[in-house]
């Protein structure tokens, strides 16, 4: 029995051994990635609040782009307001009839659908130009499901 048990420690300890040879080389840069995105999008919403660096920042976040998409949903519960209610992305859209979109959000919540929107092309809600709570909240986890059921390689789809 004890023989049976040591054998069994073993082959557990030898498939850990493994499956950390396999996942060394990948996870740990990928998660040294992602934790360099979260500073930056935690240090560009910063910089949204200050009336001289608002518009800078818009246009930072916009250019991070799809890796720094899961960043910015996991930041969409900030409520703070904006020091100046208007945003300027740039129309890429094919059939665009605009140069620029222009919208008027009130928070930070509503800057970031417009960006994520604007990196990915989808739409979990319009608060662009400000929202009720309830709407916010829908718009959130709208995202926050799209996050959660779409693998990182697709969700900026063929952007």
């Amino acid at each position: 029995m004890k023989l049976k048990a040591v054998f069994d420690s073993c082959v557990i300890a030898t498939m850990l051994a493994i499956l950390l040879i396999f996942c060394a080389d990948g996870m740990p840069a990928q998660i040294g990635r992602e934790k360099t995105f979260d500073k930056q999008v935690a240090a560009l919403i910063a910089q949204m609040l200050n009336k001289s660096t608002e518009q800078q920042a818009f246009q930072d976040l916009e250019v991070l782009g799809c890796p720094a998409v899961p960043a910015m949903i996991e930041q969409m519960d900030d409520r703070r307001i904006l020091p100046d209610p208007n945003i300027s992305l740039s129309n890429n859209w094919p059939e665009a009839f605009e140069e620029k979109r222009s919208y008027r959000p009130k928070v930070v919540v509503d800057a970031l659908a417009a960006i994520l929107g604007q990196i990915t092309g989808k739409d979990f809600g319009s608060i662009y130009n400000g929202a009720t709570e309830p709407e916010r909240k829908r718009t959130i986890q709208g995202w926050r499901d799209y996050l959660r059921k779409t693998p990182t390689s697709k969700l900026c789809g063929n952007r």
